[in-house]
């Protein structure tokens, strides 16, 4: 398992779209992935879970990834996350 935090920079935090991107790419791994804030957990493949997480602006996001590819996942996760969403990690 390895378990990685990154920090929010977008004016308006997350929204539908890129969220619906992001599942996808979660989705094309094996690996068990799971996206943290403070009071919340979600499964990194689940649209609805994705969407309740509610990220915004300066909020410290935790990406666990478990499994035979969670390097892989890991590594395309924050990716994305870092250069559709301009993340800083």
């Amino acid at each position: 398992m390895i378990k990685k935090s990154i920090k929010i920079s977008c004016p308006h935090g997350l929204e539908p779209r890129p969220i619906a991107e992001l599942v996808q790419v979660a989705s094309r791994h094996e690996s068990k992935t799971y996206l943290e804030t403070e009071t919340k957990r979600v499964n990194a493949k689940s649209i609805m879970g994705m969407m309740s997480l509610n990220l915004e602006n300066g909020d410290l996001l935790t990406v666990t990834s478990d499994g035979n590819d969670e390097e892989g996942a890991m590594e395309e996760i924050l990716s994305f996350l870092k250069s559709k969403l301009n993340l800083v990690g």
